[in-house]
């Protein structure tokens, strides 16, 4: 089942930072970096941020998120996360296609994620992303910019 989560509520907030800890320590693995911004997240950060969160449910347990946030035409997609248990069940692309049905009207999405998290770049290129370009972080993390254009 996918749900709004509401970040605001300090229980959840702790249960999204839970997952994205274990989510994102597999791709600081990948890319060789333990700097990534996710993995230094606190409650407080997340419930700071204006992104619009949507967890996915086995049961009580949060084994997927998705947020993102709007500008106008374009969807950013800040994050998606599965719990390392639950991989390769299908949970990424349903939040993927549940947000794209609750954004109709968005003409196009924009994502980017470390250039060494190979799993991740083939996800998006096997739901219509192109890369578009490469951008180095402070923290010397190279990333890949990603674009998926409706229509």
């Amino acid at each position: 089942m996918i749900a709004e989560l509401r970040i605001a509520d300090e229980k959840m907030a702790a249960m999204v930072l839970r997952l994205q800890r274990r989510a994102y320590a597999i791709e600081a693995q990948l890319i060789g970096s333990t700097a990534l911004p996710p993995l230094h997240d606190a409650i407080a950060s997340l419930q700071r941020c204006s992104e619009r969160f949507f967890g996915y449910f086995q049961g009580e347990w949060l084994v997927g998120a998705i947020a993102y946030e709007r500008s106008g035409p374009t969807l950013h997609l800040c994050r998606l996360m599965v719990d390392p248990d639950c991989f390769r069940q299908g949970i990424a692309s349903a939040l993927l296609a549940f947000v794209i049905k609750q954004e109709p009207s968005a003409c196009e999405m924009v994502v980017t994620t470390g250039s060494g998290n190979t799993p991740a770049i083939r996800f998006y290129k096997r739901h219509g992303f192109r890369a578009i370009e490469r951008i180095e972080t402070p923290e010397r993390i190279e990333l890949t910019k990603l674009v998926k254009r409706s229509g």
